[in-house]
C-alpha cells in the first residue's frame, strides 16, 4: 500500500504570533491540536514524527525532530521531515500543520494515495492549494534545500518548482466542507469546537 511508505509529519514549530502562545498546545474538542494531528496521521501511515524544537507535553510519545534551518517557516519544517523520511527509508512525507483540527483521516488518505509517483500533491481549496496538508516525495529534498539556502521560504513556490500537482478532492466525491479550517487566533478554537460538535 502506497501510504505505508510515507512518513507522517506534524508541523508544530511555528511561532504562533497571532495566537499569542504556543498554539500546538491549544485545546479543541478537549484535545491538544498537536495530538489531534498525530492521531489523524496515525490512522493513515505507520510512523509519525513532530517537527518542533519546543518541549512537547509528556503525553506525546512520537519522536520530535528539530528544524535544520532555524526560523525558516513551514518549508524549513518540511525540509527537516524529508531528511527524516530518508533516514527512515520512507518514500516521502505526508505533511500536516498542527493547526487544522478538522482534518480527517479520509482526506489524508486521499492525498497520500494521489501521490503515487508524483513529486508532490496538495488538495485544491478556493484560495489555491493547501500545501500544509500535502504529500512530498523525498526527491524534492534538494529543491527544498536550494530554496532555503537562497532564503526563499515560500512553500507555494517550492510546490511549483518541484512540479507539484493539485488534486480536487471534491471532484473525487469527497465532501471537504471545513476540513482545512485552521486555528490562527484564540477565537478560532471556539469556532473549531463548534464545528466539531456541529453546533452553529
Amino acid at each position: 500500500m502506497a501510504t505505508a511508505r510515507l512518513l507522517g509529519a506534524v508541523l508544530a514549530g511555528g511561532r504562533s504570533l497571532r495566537y499569542g502562545s504556543d498554539k500546538s498546545n491549544a485545546l479543541v474538542g478537549g484535545r491538544l491540536l498537536v495530538e489531534r494531528s498525530i492521531s489523524a496521521l496515525e490512522q493513515v501511515v505507520e510512523e509519525v514524527v513532530v517537527v518542533t524544537s519546543r518541549q512537547l507535553p509528556d503525553s506525546i510519545v512520537v519522536p520530535c525532530i528539530p528544524d535544520r534551518f532555524v526560523d525558516a517557516g513551514p518549508l524549513g519544517g518540511l525540509h527537516a521531515a524529508l531528511h527524516t523520511a530518508v533516514e527512515y527509508g520512507s518514500s516521502g512525507v505526508l505533511l500536516l500543520a498542527c493547526d487544522m483540527p478538522l482534518i480527517t483521516p479520509e482526506v489524508l488518505r486521499a492525498v497520500a494515495v494521489a501521490m503515487d509517483k508524483r513529486p508532490a500533491v496538495a488538495p485544491l481549496r478556493d484560495e489555491g492549494i493547501e500545501p500544509l496538508c500535502a504529500a512530498y516525495h523525498i526527491d524534492t529534498l534538494q529543491t527544498a534545500e536550494d530554496l532555503l539556502l537562497g532564503n526563499d521560504l515560500s512553500l507555494h513556490r517550492f510546490f511549483k518548482e518541484v512540479g507539484g500537482r493539485p488534486i480536487d478532492l471534491e471532484a473525487m466525491g469527497m465532501e471537504c466542507g471545513n476540513v482545512f479550517f485552521n486555528v490562527n487566533e484564540q477565537a478560532d478554537c471556539i469556532r473549531a469546537d463548534a464545528l466539531l460538535t456541529g453546533s452553529p
